[in-house]
């Protein structure tokens, strides 16, 4: 995985936020769009081999239109639900994009 720099170390620290993902084409594109849409942060890719931890620190914003440019082709974000088993910090989201985020409670 390539599309940011990788970073294996971050995965204890309590304030990484942002998707678990089924490897492959789709987690590659994400990775990109997290990349795109979080300019100016550290993106924290963690490849497990069947699974890639995307995360960056605090908050982590994902849009529908990055992911679309980074794929080719339109996508719902309700479907990456599909793809991703798990994720780090709590979720919001929208038609249009998601944001994970970091609150403590």
């Amino acid at each position: 995985m390539n599309a940011a720099s990788r970073d294996d170390h971050g995965e204890g620290s309590a304030n990484w936020v942002g998707p678990v993902l089924r490897a492959g084409d789709l987690a590659e594109s994400v990775a990109r769009a997290i990349a795109e849409d979080n300019p100016g942060k550290r993106i924290n890719i963690l490849d497990r081999g069947d699974y890639v931890r995307i995360h960056t620190e605090q908050q982590c914003r994902l849009s529908r239109q990055t992911l679309e440019r980074q794929l080719g082709h339109p996508y719902e974000l309700r479907l990456l639900e599909l793809e991703m088993p798990s994720f780090s910090g709590r979720l919001e989201t929208r038609a249009d994009e998601y944001v994970w985020y970091y609150r403590n409670s």
